[in-house]
């Protein structure tokens, strides 16, 4: 069984195939985003109708194609959030950036976090855990 990504809100599973599925929304401007299941990979493909009105560095909405909820995160509004379910494993969740450009993604699994990304460290602040 590979590893599946869900959404947090209705459980649906956000990667049916290759790639992450995700709706985005930056003002009315709205597309849809692919994105790696790989930790680490930063490349993502979108229609070239959103990505030419999207500039690097400015924060993109992100919502389940699914049920339509919004994937910010509870820990930082320039974060989203999904879940991710791999065989034998607890669910983790997996937080990443909502900022254009920015490579920061994060694994929690309860008791640690795990960055990914070269700026995982402009995140050194953020209480994941909310203690």
């Amino acid at each position: 069984m590979k590893w599946k990504y869900t959404c947090p809100h209705c459980k649906s599973v956000l990667n049916p195939n290759v790639k992450i599925v995700l709706a985005a929304r930056k003002g009315k401007k709205r597309g849809l985003v692919l994105l790696s299941p790989r930790l680490g990979n930063y490349k993502f493909m979108c229609d070239d109708e959103f990505a030419e009105k999207v500039n690097p560095g400015e924060v993109i909405t992100l919502s389940c194609p699914a049920c339509g909820d919004d994937l910010t995160s509870q820990v930082s509004k320039k974060l989203a959030e999904i879940e991710l379910h791999q065989p034998g494993h607890q669910v983790k969740s997996v937080q990443f950036s909502r900022v254009l450009g920015e490579q920061a993604t994060f694994i929690l699994n309860g008791e640690q976090v795990i960055p990914y990304g070269d700026d995982a460290d402009l995140y050194d602040e953020v209480n994941f855990f909310g203690v």
